[in-house]
Formats: structure tokens, sequence, C-alpha cells
């Protein structure tokens, strides 16, 4: 008997955690200001593919003036990484002359990621992260 009751508590908590979840994701969606830079677009690809809120910066890079234009960074997501093991890398190129800031192409943990991918997964994931920043105020 005391085993149905506890269970009944915690399966009601379960049943709302995703829709709060996903009350969070649309709120902070809505809220999310339009990168204006390539530093600051490229570091919302690499936030949206990572799936997280918080990134530390390394060094930045970045080309506004090449064409396509673009930017490349180390990040790291231990925030508490020291500035030499922030490792990770990042590329994004930009569509030229885009206003807002379009992503055409970009490389993380070795692959890349492009409407022309040769791999599904790498174009569904390039689709998902081109569609985030569609939806950017």
């Amino acid at each position: 008997m005391k085993r149905q009751l506890i269970s009944i508590p915690l399966l009601s908590l379960l049943a709302v955690a995703p829709a709060s979840a996903q009350q969070t994701t649309e709120s902070s969606g809505a809220t999310a200001a339009r990168p204006s830079t390539v530093e600051e677009a490229c570091i919302f690809v690499a936030k949206s593919m990572l799936m997280t809120e918080d990134l530390k910066i390394g060094v930045v890079q970045a080309f506004p003036e090449l064409d396509p234009p673009g930017a490349r960074l180390t990040y790291s997501t231990r925030l508490d990484s020291e500035p030499q093991d922030i490792t990770d890398e990042i590329e994004c190129q930009f569509e030229g002359g885009a206003d807002p800031l379009k992503v055409s192409r970009f490389c993380m943990d070795s692959s890349c990621y492009a409407a022309n991918s040769e791999e599904p997964e790498e174009r569904r994931r390039f689709d998902e992260i081109r569609a985030l920043m569609q939806r950017l105020n």
C-alpha cells in the first residue's frame, strides 16, 4: 500500500515536468535577441548545437569582411575551465550580404554541417540550427 502512495505523486510530477520544460524552452526562445555580429551568431550556433545556454568562450576570430563572412572560436561547456583548457572549436560561415545573418555552414567536432552535406543527419542538424536562427526576434 505504501508503494502505491509514493509512486502516485512521483508519476504526477513526471507528467508535469515535460510541460514545464516545454514552456521554458518556448519562453527563452521567444526572448532571445537576434545576433548582430558574426561572433554572436557563431556563439548562438554553438549553444544551439550543444543545447546549452551557457558556454565559456575562449579565443574568437571573426571575419565579417570576407566573402562569405565567418567566425571561428574556442569554447568549453565547463564554465570553470581555465583558458588553456578551452580547446573545443567551432567554425561558422554565413551568407554574404544577408541581413539578418543566415548560417550557410558550420563545423564542430570534426563534422561539418550544411544544406548540401552528404550525410542526412548532418543536413538535418544544419536545418535545425537554421530554423532556430529564423525564430529569433
